[in-house]
């Protein structure tokens, strides 16, 4: 269990107390949800849209919380209330005292592509030597990452965050709250160029997460990006870099998919084959853990081993075998250019081994002005494809110029999931192989769901 004194946690986030604070009392767990508050707590009162947790004090002052952070005073509350301009950013002090109560490398991950896959291979990866803290799906901006970093505790030897992001200077002010030791970014790709307007202003932020780390700090880079040399300009610590560039320092090479899309590849002179995943990329998201596993002193057999054993998170590139024989690569829980590039090529090398290859590619969304072109720029790389793709299905107002620009013979365009669903359920053969990927506002998920209730699954 962590403790910080009271008295110093109201300094520390620059509060004004309503009453006088004992000089015994200590905060044992922050929290700003309600029904996790128990003896010990300070209750951080956050404002939503829809919620605002001052309207909770009284019932976390019940439950054992022995002070508020607020930005208004409530009536009739026994236990201190701090007063603070914003609850937000006085829970990412809160963080960044709870972190730095421990003696413990975190290791950061950001990213255009990848950024979630490659934070969970990192965390699994360093749990068989280290009890490993990660934090959770989606809590990834300047709300989750306070949140995730305050679920530490005394017994946690490395934490592994995901820095998320939708314009400049919030991965700053994450870095310095988490003040990483590893910092990891995955590539520079077209995630939110709506709101940046140019790749080099995403990579510009994306280097934001230097800011927090210290002169002994590791930053981890893709030497096949574009933006390598742009970022690797801007280091002010130890670079270590993967990828199959010649000059790489964790050189990845000779990668091949079974049959089944299983990536089998080498790092180094390290052979290592992922039987639980799907596609090529997954090479780059373990070389990034292998160097994470490597400075954190875990034996390179053993790092080998355990990548070789990672399932990929749910809905990014999971695979189902129907009981038709047909296969299902599910990665519907987003899209970007890059991770859509990526999954096409995985589904390109299947073809051509006696199976049909269907791709069925829903819109992107957070393109702006960018969203026309990014999209025919995916008609065009699936028109360069060899071998090329047997079926092509577009959903959605914008995927029209996939489609328009992929010369697919067998190019056909739906308007929304459902439509797709019925066509697909009504044409897929035994042995066919399903690519399935879009923005989430798309619902391709719905249509996984179909083909499995409809044709059943015998395995995943």
């Amino acid at each position: 269990m962590i403790t910080i004194p009271l008295l110093e946690a109201c300094v520390a986030i620059g509060g004004k107390t309503n009453k006088e604070i004992s000089p015994i009392d200590y905060v044992s767990n922050v929290t700003q949800n309600s029904k996790e508050v128990k003896d010990g707590t300070l209750f951080v009162a956050l404002k939503g849209n829809k919620v605002d947790g001052h309207s909770f004090i009284k019932e976390a002052e019940n439950s054992g919380a022995v002070a508020a952070v607020v930005e208004y005073e409530v009536p009739d509350i026994k236990i201190p209330q701090f007063i603070v301009p914003s609850t937000v950013e006085a829970l990412g002090h809160l963080a960044r005292i709870w972190c730095g109560r421990l003696n413990i490398p975190v290791i950061a991950v950001t990213g255009s592509v990848g950024k979630t896959s490659t934070k969970e291979l990192i965390a699994f990866t360093l749990s068989q030597k280290y009890k490993t803290h990660k934090s959770r799906k989606n809590y990834n901006n300047q709300l989750g990452v306070p949140i995730e970093l305050l679920r530490l505790e005394r017994h946690h030897e490395c934490s592994v965050v995901e820095f998320g992001m939708r314009n400049t200077n919030q991965i700053n002010y994450l870095s310095r709250i988490a003040r990483p030791s590893y910092s990891v970014i995955t590539n520079i790709g077209m995630s939110h160029i709506e709101m940046l307007k140019s790749r080099e202003n995403i990579a510009r932020a994306k280097t934001e997460i230097m800011e927090g780390m210290d002169l002994n700090g590791v930053l981890i880079l893709n030497r096949d990006d574009d933006f390598y040399d742009f970022m690797a300009k801007k280091a002010t610590c130890k670079i270590i870099s993967f990828g199959k560039h010649k000059d790489a320092d964790v050189r990845i090479s000779e990668i091949q998919l079974s049959e089944k899309a299983h990536p089998t590849f080498k790092l180094n002179d390290l052979s290592i084959t992922m039987h639980n995943c799907v596609g090529r990329y997954h090479a780059y998201n373990a070389a990034a853990a292998y160097i994470v596993a490597m400075e954190t002193g875990l034996k390179k057999e053993d790092a080998a081993k355990k990548i070789s054993t990672f399932k990929t998170p749910e809905k990014r590139g999971v695979v189902s075998f129907l009981k038709n024989g047909a296969l299902v690569l599910d990665s519907t829980y987003s899209a970007a250019p890059d991770s859509i590039k990526a999954s096409l090529d995985t589904l390109s090398e299947l073809t051509g081994r006696g199976k049909r290859t269907i791709a069925v590619i829903g819109e992107m969304v957070e393109l702006g002005e960018h969203s026309e072109e990014a999209h025919k720029y995916i008609g065009n790389f699936i028109a360069k494809l060899k071998p090329e793709i047997d079926f092509l299905f577009t959903v959605g107002n914008y995927a029209q110029f996939i489609g328009k620009e992929s010369d697919n013979k067998n190019w056909k365009h739906f308007k929304d999931s459902e439509s797709v669903s019925k066509y697909l359920i009504e044409i897929l053969e035994n042995e066919d192989i399903v690519l399935l990927q879009g923005s989430n506002n798309i619902n391709l998920e719905s249509v996984v769901d179909d083909l499995e209730k409809t044709f059943g699954v015998k395995g995943k």
